[in-house]
Protein backbone atom coordinates (compact mmCIF):
# COMPACT_ATOMS: atom_id res chain seq x y z
CA UNK A 1 0.00 0.00 0.00
CA UNK A 2 1.25 3.22 -0.35
CA UNK A 3 3.20 5.32 2.15
CA UNK A 4 4.48 8.36 3.09
CA UNK A 5 7.33 8.90 0.60
CA UNK A 6 5.98 7.30 -1.95
CA UNK A 7 2.16 8.34 -2.19
CA UNK A 8 3.07 10.12 -5.12
CA UNK A 9 3.16 7.12 -7.48
CA UNK A 10 -0.73 6.49 -7.97
CA UNK A 11 -0.87 8.67 -11.12
CA UNK A 12 2.17 8.44 -12.73
CA UNK A 13 3.35 7.84 -16.47
CA UNK A 14 0.33 8.88 -18.24
CA UNK A 15 1.88 11.34 -20.34
CA UNK A 16 -0.14 12.35 -22.86
CA UNK A 17 -2.07 9.01 -23.12
CA UNK A 18 -5.82 9.74 -23.09
CA UNK A 19 -7.80 10.28 -20.27
CA UNK A 20 -5.64 11.26 -16.96
CA UNK A 21 -8.25 11.19 -14.14
CA UNK A 22 -11.02 9.37 -13.31
CA UNK A 23 -14.97 10.30 -13.00
CA UNK A 24 -15.06 9.91 -9.34
CA UNK A 25 -11.49 12.07 -8.82
CA UNK A 26 -12.94 15.38 -8.36
CA UNK A 27 -16.61 14.14 -6.67
CA UNK A 28 -18.33 16.28 -3.98
CA UNK A 29 -19.45 14.92 -1.16
CA UNK A 30 -23.38 14.41 -0.13
CA UNK A 31 -25.82 12.37 1.89
CA UNK A 32 -29.06 12.81 3.09
CA UNK A 33 -29.61 15.16 6.23
CA UNK A 34 -32.33 12.15 7.71
CA UNK A 35 -29.71 9.37 7.40
CA UNK A 36 -26.79 11.54 8.77
CA UNK A 37 -29.08 12.47 11.78
CA UNK A 38 -29.97 9.12 12.51
CA UNK A 39 -26.18 7.90 12.21
CA UNK A 40 -24.50 10.60 14.44
CA UNK A 41 -27.27 12.31 16.58
CA UNK A 42 -26.97 9.81 19.42
CA UNK A 43 -23.13 9.89 19.88
CA UNK A 44 -23.31 5.93 18.81
CA UNK A 45 -18.88 6.24 17.94
CA UNK A 46 -19.26 2.51 15.89
CA UNK A 47 -22.26 4.29 13.85
CA UNK A 48 -20.58 7.12 12.99
CA UNK A 49 -17.23 5.34 11.95
CA UNK A 50 -19.61 3.10 9.22
CA UNK A 51 -20.43 5.92 7.27
CA UNK A 52 -17.21 7.93 7.46
CA UNK A 53 -15.50 4.46 6.42
CA UNK A 54 -17.63 4.66 3.14
CA UNK A 55 -16.04 8.52 2.17
CA UNK A 56 -12.67 7.86 3.36
CA UNK A 57 -12.21 4.61 1.20
CA UNK A 58 -13.71 6.50 -1.96
CA UNK A 59 -11.41 9.56 -1.17
CA UNK A 60 -8.42 7.40 -0.80
CA UNK A 61 -8.76 5.43 -3.90
CA UNK A 62 -10.36 7.66 -6.27
CA UNK A 63 -9.97 11.82 -5.33
CA UNK A 64 -6.25 11.51 -3.32
CA UNK A 65 -4.68 10.53 -6.59
CA UNK A 66 -5.95 13.53 -8.81
CA UNK A 67 -4.84 15.47 -5.88
CA UNK A 68 -1.45 14.12 -6.01
CA UNK A 69 -0.70 14.68 -9.07
CA UNK A 70 -1.86 18.01 -8.98
CA UNK A 71 0.61 18.52 -6.16
CA UNK A 72 3.43 16.55 -8.20
CA UNK A 73 3.43 18.95 -11.16
CA UNK A 74 3.62 22.37 -8.39
CA UNK A 75 6.81 20.60 -7.29
CA UNK A 76 8.21 20.37 -10.46
CA UNK A 77 7.50 16.50 -10.40
CA UNK A 78 5.82 16.59 -13.69
CA UNK A 79 5.31 13.45 -15.41
CA UNK A 80 8.12 13.77 -18.05
CA UNK A 81 9.69 12.06 -15.56
CA UNK A 82 7.97 8.75 -15.58
CA UNK A 83 7.68 8.86 -19.12
CA UNK A 84 7.66 5.25 -21.25
CA UNK A 85 9.81 4.71 -24.06
CA UNK A 86 13.09 2.31 -24.85
CA UNK A 87 15.66 5.50 -25.46
CA UNK A 88 18.31 3.40 -23.15
CA UNK A 89 17.80 0.38 -24.38
CA UNK A 90 18.82 1.87 -27.70
CA UNK A 91 21.51 3.72 -25.97
CA UNK A 92 20.18 6.86 -27.03
CA UNK A 93 19.76 10.19 -25.11
CA UNK A 94 17.24 9.86 -22.62
CA UNK A 95 17.12 13.89 -21.13
CA UNK A 96 13.68 14.35 -18.46
CA UNK A 97 13.33 18.05 -18.90
CA UNK A 98 10.11 19.25 -16.40
CA UNK A 99 9.00 23.04 -16.76
CA UNK A 100 7.90 25.20 -14.57
CA UNK A 101 4.92 26.44 -15.62
CA UNK A 102 2.13 25.09 -12.69
CA UNK A 103 4.45 27.29 -10.87
CA UNK A 104 5.07 30.04 -11.84
CA UNK A 105 1.33 30.59 -12.82
CA UNK A 106 -0.07 29.28 -8.91
CA UNK A 107 2.46 31.69 -7.72
CA UNK A 108 1.40 34.78 -10.26
CA UNK A 109 -1.99 34.29 -9.04
CA UNK A 110 -1.31 34.52 -5.30
CA UNK A 111 0.74 37.38 -5.55
CA UNK A 112 -1.83 39.12 -7.91
CA UNK A 113 -4.82 38.21 -5.15
CA UNK A 114 -2.88 37.81 -1.85
CA UNK A 115 0.15 39.88 -2.91
CA UNK A 116 -1.43 42.73 -0.31
CA UNK A 117 -3.32 41.84 2.78
CA UNK A 118 -7.66 41.25 2.21
CA UNK A 119 -8.65 44.24 4.22
CA UNK A 120 -11.85 42.78 6.78
CA UNK A 121 -12.96 45.89 6.79
CA UNK A 122 -16.38 46.92 9.44
CA UNK A 123 -19.01 48.12 7.61
CA UNK A 124 -21.66 49.29 10.39
CA UNK A 125 -22.08 53.47 10.14
CA UNK A 126 -21.38 53.24 13.91
CA UNK A 127 -18.83 56.17 15.27
CA UNK A 128 -16.97 53.86 18.00
CA UNK A 129 -15.01 50.80 16.63
CA UNK A 130 -16.65 47.71 18.36
CA UNK A 131 -15.17 44.72 20.46
CA UNK A 132 -15.28 42.68 17.78
CA UNK A 133 -13.11 44.49 15.25
CA UNK A 134 -10.10 44.96 17.83
CA UNK A 135 -10.61 40.54 18.79
CA UNK A 136 -10.44 40.04 14.94
CA UNK A 137 -7.63 41.95 14.23
CA UNK A 138 -5.93 40.21 17.62
CA UNK A 139 -6.59 36.63 16.11
CA UNK A 140 -5.62 38.13 12.91
CA UNK A 141 -2.21 38.89 14.39
CA UNK A 142 -1.72 35.84 16.34
CA UNK A 143 -2.58 33.52 13.49
CA UNK A 144 -0.20 35.30 11.14
CA UNK A 145 -3.82 35.77 8.74
CA UNK A 146 -1.98 37.10 5.55
CA UNK A 147 0.35 34.04 5.74
CA UNK A 148 -2.65 31.90 6.03
CA UNK A 149 -4.67 33.12 2.87
CA UNK A 150 -1.46 32.70 0.78
CA UNK A 151 -0.65 29.57 2.28
CA UNK A 152 -5.16 28.78 1.25
CA UNK A 153 -4.98 30.09 -2.24
CA UNK A 154 -1.77 28.37 -2.66
CA UNK A 155 -4.11 25.00 -2.40
CA UNK A 156 -6.75 26.31 -4.13
CA UNK A 157 -4.85 27.55 -7.38
CA UNK A 158 -2.80 23.98 -7.14
CA UNK A 159 -5.97 21.51 -6.56
CA UNK A 160 -9.20 23.67 -6.93
CA UNK A 161 -9.99 23.59 -3.12
CA UNK A 162 -8.54 24.19 0.47
CA UNK A 163 -9.33 23.30 4.39
CA UNK A 164 -9.22 25.90 6.71
CA UNK A 165 -9.55 24.47 10.23
CA UNK A 166 -10.70 26.80 13.53
CA UNK A 167 -9.91 24.91 16.87
CA UNK A 168 -8.98 25.94 20.60
CA UNK A 169 -6.22 25.74 22.38
CA UNK A 170 -5.92 24.55 26.22
CA UNK A 171 -8.00 27.08 28.47
CA UNK A 172 -5.27 28.88 30.82
CA UNK A 173 -6.01 29.44 34.83
CA UNK A 174 -5.90 32.74 36.23
CA UNK A 175 -4.20 33.42 39.59
CA UNK A 176 -7.62 32.60 41.26
CA UNK A 177 -8.15 29.07 40.15
CA UNK A 178 -10.72 30.77 37.03
CA UNK A 179 -10.65 29.84 33.76
CA UNK A 180 -9.97 32.11 30.59
CA UNK A 181 -11.50 31.68 26.92
CA UNK A 182 -9.70 29.12 25.37
CA UNK A 183 -7.55 31.06 21.96
CA UNK A 184 -9.11 30.24 18.67
CA UNK A 185 -6.25 29.05 16.23
CA UNK A 186 -6.70 27.98 12.35
CA UNK A 187 -4.99 26.19 9.97
CA UNK A 188 -4.87 24.82 6.29
CA UNK A 189 -5.45 21.47 6.01
CA UNK A 190 -3.75 19.48 2.97
CA UNK A 191 -6.40 18.82 0.67
CA UNK A 192 -4.82 15.47 0.03
CA UNK A 193 -6.02 14.29 3.07
CA UNK A 194 -9.11 16.48 3.69
CA UNK A 195 -12.70 16.57 2.62
CA UNK A 196 -16.09 17.55 3.84
CA UNK A 197 -19.37 15.86 3.43
CA UNK A 198 -22.79 18.04 2.62
CA UNK A 199 -26.48 17.36 3.05
CA UNK A 200 -28.54 17.03 -0.17
CA UNK A 201 -30.60 20.37 -0.19
CA UNK A 202 -30.45 23.14 -2.45
CA UNK A 203 -28.01 24.86 0.00
CA UNK A 204 -25.60 21.85 0.28
CA UNK A 205 -24.93 22.48 4.79
CA UNK A 206 -21.63 21.02 5.65
CA UNK A 207 -22.68 17.93 7.65
CA UNK A 208 -19.14 16.27 8.95
CA UNK A 209 -15.38 17.39 8.13
CA UNK A 210 -12.51 14.69 7.74
CA UNK A 211 -9.23 14.97 7.91
CA UNK A 212 -6.75 11.60 8.10
CA UNK A 213 -3.44 11.24 7.92
CA UNK A 214 -0.67 8.93 8.21
CA UNK A 215 1.72 8.26 11.86
CA UNK A 216 4.82 6.36 10.39
CA UNK A 217 6.82 6.66 13.88
CA UNK A 218 8.87 3.85 14.19
CA UNK A 219 6.76 1.53 16.82
CA UNK A 220 4.37 -0.86 15.57
CA UNK A 221 2.13 0.43 17.87
CA UNK A 222 1.48 3.95 16.57
CA UNK A 223 1.97 3.09 12.68
CA UNK A 224 -1.20 3.74 10.35
CA UNK A 225 -3.89 6.37 9.73
CA UNK A 226 -5.53 8.08 12.14
CA UNK A 227 -8.82 10.17 11.56
CA UNK A 228 -10.59 13.04 13.08
CA UNK A 229 -14.11 13.44 11.93
CA UNK A 230 -15.79 17.27 12.89
CA UNK A 231 -19.28 17.89 14.07
CA UNK A 232 -20.97 21.10 15.09
CA UNK A 233 -20.53 19.70 18.53
CA UNK A 234 -18.32 17.04 18.94
CA UNK A 235 -14.57 15.77 17.49
CA UNK A 236 -14.09 11.91 17.52
CA UNK A 237 -10.58 10.73 17.15
CA UNK A 238 -10.45 7.37 15.29
CA UNK A 239 -7.54 4.89 14.65
CA UNK A 240 -8.16 3.60 10.81
CA UNK A 241 -5.28 0.67 10.67
CA UNK A 242 -2.66 0.53 7.14
CA UNK A 243 -4.89 0.81 4.92
CA UNK A 244 -7.71 3.27 4.59
CA UNK A 245 -9.39 1.27 1.67
CA UNK A 246 -10.36 -1.38 4.18
CA UNK A 247 -10.44 0.36 7.51
CA UNK A 248 -12.24 -0.93 10.25
CA UNK A 249 -11.79 2.26 12.63
CA UNK A 250 -11.36 1.92 16.51
CA UNK A 251 -12.11 5.33 18.74
CA UNK A 252 -9.46 7.07 20.36
CA UNK A 253 -10.99 9.87 21.97
CA UNK A 254 -13.45 12.53 21.43
CA UNK A 255 -13.52 16.85 22.25
CA UNK A 256 -15.75 19.85 22.41
CA UNK A 257 -16.14 21.87 19.07
CA UNK A 258 -17.98 24.89 20.30
CA UNK A 259 -18.60 26.52 16.98
CA UNK A 260 -22.13 26.17 16.76
CA UNK A 261 -20.91 24.52 12.98
CA UNK A 262 -18.32 21.81 11.76
CA UNK A 263 -15.00 23.74 12.31
CA UNK A 264 -13.39 22.20 8.48
CA UNK A 265 -14.02 24.56 6.10
CA UNK A 266 -13.76 23.97 2.49
CA UNK A 267 -12.84 26.93 0.02
CA UNK A 268 -13.62 26.55 -3.38
CA UNK A 269 -11.38 27.65 -6.47
CA UNK A 270 -14.70 27.93 -8.78
CA UNK A 271 -17.63 25.97 -8.98
CA UNK A 272 -15.84 22.82 -10.97
CA UNK A 273 -13.56 23.07 -7.88
CA UNK A 274 -10.55 22.14 -10.68
CA UNK A 275 -6.97 24.28 -10.51
CA UNK A 276 -5.67 27.27 -12.26
CA UNK A 277 -4.02 25.30 -14.99
CA UNK A 278 -5.33 21.70 -14.37
CA UNK A 279 -7.34 21.93 -17.87
CA UNK A 280 -3.66 22.27 -19.29
CA UNK A 281 -1.55 19.87 -18.28
CA UNK A 282 -1.48 17.81 -21.70
CA UNK A 283 -0.15 21.11 -23.42
CA UNK A 284 2.43 21.48 -20.06
CA UNK A 285 3.44 17.44 -20.91
CA UNK A 286 3.56 18.54 -24.75
CA UNK A 287 6.12 21.33 -23.67
CA UNK A 288 7.89 19.62 -21.23
CA UNK A 289 8.57 16.12 -24.05
CA UNK A 290 9.67 19.03 -26.36
CA UNK A 291 12.24 19.98 -24.42
CA UNK A 292 13.16 17.13 -23.55
CA UNK A 293 13.66 15.87 -27.50
CA UNK A 294 15.43 18.85 -28.02
CA UNK A 295 17.64 18.03 -25.12
CA UNK A 296 17.89 14.35 -26.37
CA UNK A 297 19.15 15.77 -30.23
CA UNK A 298 21.84 17.63 -29.15
CA UNK A 299 23.37 15.25 -26.80
CA UNK A 300 22.92 12.79 -29.72
CA UNK A 301 24.58 14.91 -32.03
CA UNK A 302 27.50 15.06 -29.44
CA UNK A 303 27.92 11.74 -29.49
CA UNK A 304 27.09 10.88 -33.09
CA UNK A 305 28.51 7.54 -34.68
CA UNK A 306 31.73 8.73 -36.60
CA UNK A 307 31.34 7.17 -40.36
CA UNK A 308 34.92 6.95 -42.15
CA UNK A 309 34.59 5.85 -46.29
CA UNK A 310 37.91 4.30 -47.45
CA UNK A 311 41.05 2.94 -45.95
CA UNK A 312 43.20 4.78 -43.41
CA UNK A 313 46.63 5.92 -44.10
CA UNK A 314 48.15 4.09 -41.42
CA UNK A 315 51.05 1.82 -40.63
CA UNK A 316 49.47 -1.37 -39.87
CA UNK A 317 50.04 -3.55 -36.64
CA UNK A 318 48.42 -7.15 -35.90
CA UNK A 319 45.92 -7.90 -33.27
CA UNK A 320 47.46 -9.56 -30.40
CA UNK A 321 45.60 -12.77 -28.34
CA UNK A 322 45.31 -12.67 -24.49
CA UNK A 323 48.44 -14.83 -25.10
CA UNK A 324 50.50 -12.49 -26.33
CA UNK A 325 50.76 -13.89 -30.09
CA UNK A 326 49.01 -12.26 -33.16
CA UNK A 327 45.51 -13.64 -34.18
CA UNK A 328 45.24 -15.38 -37.75
CA UNK A 329 42.91 -15.02 -40.15
CA UNK A 330 41.63 -18.30 -42.20
CA UNK A 331 44.75 -18.47 -44.39
CA UNK A 332 47.01 -18.34 -41.11
CA UNK A 333 48.16 -14.74 -41.82
CA UNK A 334 48.37 -12.76 -39.07
CA UNK A 335 44.97 -10.29 -38.53
CA UNK A 336 46.27 -6.39 -39.47
CA UNK A 337 44.95 -3.39 -38.29
CA UNK A 338 45.63 0.42 -39.00
CA UNK A 339 47.82 1.72 -35.95
CA UNK A 340 46.19 4.91 -34.49
CA UNK A 341 46.67 7.03 -31.70
CA UNK A 342 43.69 8.16 -30.03
CA UNK A 343 45.06 11.35 -29.05
CA UNK A 344 46.27 12.47 -32.52
CA UNK A 345 43.95 15.21 -33.64
CA UNK A 346 43.48 13.96 -37.45
CA UNK A 347 42.88 11.04 -39.05
CA UNK A 348 44.38 10.44 -42.80
CA UNK A 349 42.24 7.91 -45.68
CA UNK A 350 42.70 7.33 -48.96
CA UNK A 351 39.93 5.89 -51.34
CA UNK A 352 39.44 2.18 -51.27
CA UNK A 353 40.30 -0.12 -53.93
CA UNK A 354 37.62 -3.31 -54.41
CA UNK A 355 39.14 -6.12 -56.68
CA UNK A 356 35.97 -7.49 -58.06
CA UNK A 357 35.54 -9.53 -61.45
CA UNK A 358 35.13 -6.55 -63.83
CA UNK A 359 38.12 -4.73 -62.08
CA UNK A 360 38.75 -2.61 -59.27
CA UNK A 361 36.09 -0.51 -57.72
CA UNK A 362 37.25 2.64 -56.03
CA UNK A 363 35.50 3.81 -52.49
CA UNK A 364 36.16 7.93 -52.47
CA UNK A 365 37.40 8.43 -49.29
CA UNK A 366 35.00 10.27 -46.76
CA UNK A 367 34.27 10.34 -43.08
CA UNK A 368 31.44 12.17 -41.57
CA UNK A 369 28.88 12.23 -38.40
CA UNK A 370 25.61 10.06 -38.53
CA UNK A 371 23.17 12.62 -37.28
CA UNK A 372 19.90 13.21 -38.47
CA UNK A 373 19.12 17.37 -39.76
CA UNK A 374 17.18 19.25 -37.05
CA UNK A 375 14.20 21.84 -37.96
CA UNK A 376 15.35 24.20 -35.25
CA UNK A 377 12.84 26.86 -36.52
CA UNK A 378 10.15 24.35 -36.40
CA UNK A 379 10.78 23.24 -33.43
CA UNK A 380 11.30 27.10 -31.71
CA UNK A 381 7.77 27.74 -33.27
CA UNK A 382 6.02 24.65 -31.93
CA UNK A 383 7.62 25.71 -27.98
CA UNK A 384 6.60 28.78 -28.54
CA UNK A 385 2.85 28.41 -29.84
CA UNK A 386 2.58 25.55 -26.70
CA UNK A 387 3.43 28.42 -24.22
CA UNK A 388 1.69 31.02 -25.69
CA UNK A 389 -1.41 28.77 -25.44
CA UNK A 390 -0.45 27.98 -21.68
CA UNK A 391 -0.85 31.69 -21.18
CA UNK A 392 -3.54 32.48 -22.76
CA UNK A 393 -6.11 29.54 -21.69
CA UNK A 394 -4.99 30.27 -18.22
CA UNK A 395 -5.58 34.03 -18.54
CA UNK A 396 -1.74 34.14 -17.02
CA UNK A 397 0.30 37.02 -18.49
CA UNK A 398 3.85 36.67 -20.02
CA UNK A 399 5.96 38.48 -18.37
CA UNK A 400 8.64 37.66 -20.58
CA UNK A 401 6.51 38.98 -23.42
CA UNK A 402 8.51 42.43 -25.20
CA UNK A 403 5.31 44.25 -25.13
CA UNK A 404 4.48 43.42 -21.54
CA UNK A 405 6.48 46.40 -19.36
CA UNK A 406 6.75 48.62 -17.19
CA UNK A 407 5.98 51.28 -20.07
CA UNK A 408 2.94 50.47 -20.49
CA UNK A 409 -0.24 52.96 -19.49
CA UNK A 410 -2.55 51.75 -17.04
CA UNK A 411 -5.28 50.69 -19.54
CA UNK A 412 -2.97 48.87 -21.88
CA UNK A 413 -2.14 46.94 -18.75
CA UNK A 414 -5.65 46.65 -17.61
CA UNK A 415 -6.73 45.03 -21.04
CA UNK A 416 -3.21 42.34 -20.31
CA UNK A 417 -4.47 41.71 -17.03
CA UNK A 418 -8.49 41.39 -18.27
CA UNK A 419 -8.60 37.71 -18.52
CA UNK A 420 -7.06 37.01 -14.99
CA UNK A 421 -9.35 39.96 -13.75
CA UNK A 422 -12.35 38.16 -14.95
CA UNK A 423 -11.57 34.97 -13.91
CA UNK A 424 -10.32 36.04 -10.28
CA UNK A 425 -13.61 38.33 -9.76
CA UNK A 426 -15.44 34.56 -9.10
CA UNK A 427 -12.66 33.19 -7.09
CA UNK A 428 -12.84 36.45 -5.14
CA UNK A 429 -16.42 35.84 -4.18
CA UNK A 430 -15.79 32.01 -3.20
CA UNK A 431 -12.88 32.76 -1.06
CA UNK A 432 -14.90 35.85 0.40
CA UNK A 433 -17.53 33.18 1.46
CA UNK A 434 -15.04 30.83 3.34
CA UNK A 435 -13.46 33.99 5.28
CA UNK A 436 -16.94 35.18 6.31
CA UNK A 437 -17.83 31.55 7.62
CA UNK A 438 -14.43 31.88 9.53
CA UNK A 439 -15.57 35.22 11.22
CA UNK A 440 -19.13 33.53 12.13
CA UNK A 441 -17.45 31.13 13.55
CA UNK A 442 -15.40 33.29 15.90
CA UNK A 443 -18.53 35.80 16.62
CA UNK A 444 -20.08 32.82 18.11
CA UNK A 445 -17.59 31.31 19.90
CA UNK A 446 -16.71 34.43 21.50
CA UNK A 447 -20.47 35.40 21.75
CA UNK A 448 -21.15 31.94 23.45
CA UNK A 449 -17.98 32.21 25.76
CA UNK A 450 -19.80 35.92 27.22
CA UNK A 451 -16.64 38.34 25.55
CA UNK A 452 -17.73 41.52 26.48
CA UNK A 453 -19.10 43.70 23.65
CA UNK A 454 -19.63 40.80 21.37
CA UNK A 455 -23.36 40.59 19.99
CA UNK A 456 -24.51 37.43 18.20
CA UNK A 457 -24.34 38.66 14.79
CA UNK A 458 -21.58 40.97 14.38
CA UNK A 459 -19.35 39.23 11.59
CA UNK A 460 -22.41 39.76 9.37
CA UNK A 461 -21.20 43.87 9.57
CA UNK A 462 -18.04 42.84 7.88
CA UNK A 463 -16.97 43.01 4.24
CA UNK A 464 -14.01 41.30 2.34
CA UNK A 465 -11.96 43.78 0.53
CA UNK A 466 -9.12 42.35 -2.38
CA UNK A 467 -6.27 45.11 -3.44
CA UNK A 468 -4.63 43.22 -6.27
CA UNK A 469 -0.97 43.64 -5.95
CA UNK A 470 0.61 45.49 -8.84
CA UNK A 471 3.49 47.95 -9.64
CA UNK A 472 2.38 51.09 -8.78
CA UNK A 473 2.78 54.51 -10.85
CA UNK A 474 3.02 56.76 -7.09
CA UNK A 475 3.53 59.92 -9.49
CA UNK A 476 -0.12 59.47 -11.53
CA UNK A 477 -1.83 58.02 -7.85
CA UNK A 478 -0.49 61.05 -6.38
CA UNK A 479 -1.74 63.40 -9.47
CA UNK A 480 -5.60 61.31 -9.10
CA UNK A 481 -5.37 62.22 -5.44
CA UNK A 482 -5.00 65.91 -6.27
CA UNK A 483 -7.81 65.87 -8.72
CA UNK A 484 -10.08 64.28 -6.52
CA UNK A 485 -9.74 66.38 -3.52
CA UNK A 486 -9.79 69.54 -5.70
CA UNK A 487 -13.48 68.28 -6.69
CA UNK A 488 -14.72 68.78 -3.37
CA UNK A 489 -16.95 65.64 -3.86
CA UNK A 490 -14.84 63.38 -1.24
CA UNK A 491 -14.18 62.60 2.12
CA UNK A 492 -10.73 63.17 3.91
CA UNK A 493 -11.08 59.66 4.89
CA UNK A 494 -11.69 58.88 1.38
CA UNK A 495 -8.41 60.62 0.06
CA UNK A 496 -6.54 59.27 2.58
CA UNK A 497 -7.34 55.76 1.81
CA UNK A 498 -7.02 56.07 -1.86
CA UNK A 499 -3.69 57.94 -0.99
CA UNK A 500 -2.32 54.46 1.50
CA UNK A 501 -1.00 52.38 -1.28
CA UNK A 502 1.87 55.52 -1.77
CA UNK A 503 2.39 56.05 1.66
CA UNK A 504 2.21 53.03 2.70
CA UNK A 505 0.09 54.24 6.11
CA UNK A 506 -3.50 53.26 6.47
CA UNK A 507 -6.28 55.79 6.74
CA UNK A 508 -6.43 55.37 10.45
CA UNK A 509 -3.10 55.89 11.23
CA UNK A 510 -2.39 59.26 9.02
CA UNK A 511 -5.63 60.19 10.94
CA UNK A 512 -3.90 59.46 14.05
CA UNK A 513 -0.80 61.40 13.19
CA UNK A 514 -2.50 64.78 11.41
CA UNK A 515 -4.89 64.27 15.20
CA UNK A 516 -1.24 64.19 17.23
CA UNK A 517 1.18 66.87 14.95
CA UNK A 518 -2.31 69.37 15.75
CA UNK A 519 -1.75 68.45 18.96
CA UNK A 520 1.51 69.86 18.73
CA UNK A 521 0.82 73.07 17.03
CA UNK A 522 -1.46 73.96 19.96
CA UNK A 523 0.77 73.44 22.42
CA UNK A 524 3.46 75.27 21.48
CA UNK A 525 1.23 78.80 20.30
CA UNK A 526 1.76 81.61 22.72
CA UNK A 527 -1.10 81.64 24.93
CA UNK A 528 -2.46 85.45 25.13
CA UNK A 529 -4.84 84.77 28.10
CA UNK A 530 -1.32 84.76 30.37
CA UNK A 531 -1.12 88.38 29.65
CA UNK A 532 -4.49 88.91 31.02
CA UNK A 533 -4.95 91.50 34.17
CA UNK A 534 -1.45 92.74 33.23
CA UNK A 535 -1.18 96.59 34.06
CA UNK A 536 0.09 98.26 31.14
CA UNK A 537 2.39 100.52 32.89
CA UNK A 538 4.10 97.73 34.23
CA UNK A 539 4.50 96.20 30.78
CA UNK A 540 6.06 99.38 29.37
CA UNK A 541 8.55 99.48 32.21
CA UNK A 542 9.38 95.94 31.41
CA UNK A 543 9.86 96.48 28.03
CA UNK A 544 12.33 99.52 28.73
CA UNK A 545 14.89 97.64 31.20
CA UNK A 546 15.09 94.65 28.31
CA UNK A 547 16.19 97.49 26.13
CA UNK A 548 18.57 99.23 29.05
CA UNK A 549 19.98 95.74 29.61
CA UNK A 550 19.99 94.93 25.46
CA UNK A 551 22.33 98.64 25.55
CA UNK A 552 24.48 97.75 28.33
CA UNK A 553 25.80 94.69 26.50
CA UNK A 554 26.55 96.30 23.39
CA UNK A 555 23.41 94.64 21.93
CA UNK A 556 21.27 96.13 19.09
CA UNK A 557 17.71 95.74 20.01
CA UNK A 558 15.35 93.72 17.50
CA UNK A 559 13.56 95.79 15.14
CA UNK A 560 9.77 95.76 15.13
CA UNK A 561 8.24 94.23 11.83
CA UNK A 562 7.89 98.24 10.48
CA UNK A 563 11.35 98.78 10.81
CA UNK A 564 12.53 95.43 9.61
CA UNK A 565 10.70 95.88 6.35
CA UNK A 566 12.04 99.93 5.87
CA UNK A 567 15.19 98.76 6.45
CA UNK A 568 15.22 96.22 3.66
CA UNK A 569 14.33 98.43 1.39
CA UNK A 570 17.14 100.85 2.15
CA UNK A 571 19.32 98.24 1.62
CA UNK A 572 17.87 97.63 -1.87
CA UNK A 573 17.97 100.53 -2.72
CA UNK A 574 21.69 101.27 -2.30
CA UNK A 575 22.80 98.26 -3.72
CA UNK A 576 20.83 99.55 -6.98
Amino acid sequence: MPRTNDRWIWSRGKMLDGHRFDDDSNKSYTMPADIFHTNFDNGDTGLIAQVVEKFLAHHYQYEAPRIAELQRYYLGDNDIHYWRNDKKYLNRADNRVASGFPKFITNMRVGYMMGKPIKMQWSDDSETKPAIVDAIEEFNRANDETYHEKVMKTNLSVTGRAYELMYTEQPTKNEDGSLNTAKVKMKAVDPLTAFVVYDTSIEAKPLFGVRYYLVDYDDAGTQGYYVDVYTATTIYHYYAGENPTNADMKLVGTDNSGFGVEPLTEYANNEDRTGDWESKLDEIDAYDKALSEMANSEEDFANAKFVINGDIDADMEAIMGPDGKPLLDDDGNPMMVPKIDAKDPYLFIKPSIIPDANGNTVVPASAEYLTKQMNEAGWKLYIERLAADIHKDTNTPDTSDQNFGGNNSGVAMAYKLFGQDQEMSMQKSLFSRGVMRRLRMLNYYWYQNGEAGISADDANNFKINYTPNLPNNDSEIVQELQTLSNTGLFSERTLREFGASVTGVSADAEEQRIDDEQANEQQGQFDPTALQGVNSADLEEANRKALQNLQQQGQQPPMSPTDFLMNAQRSDNNAK
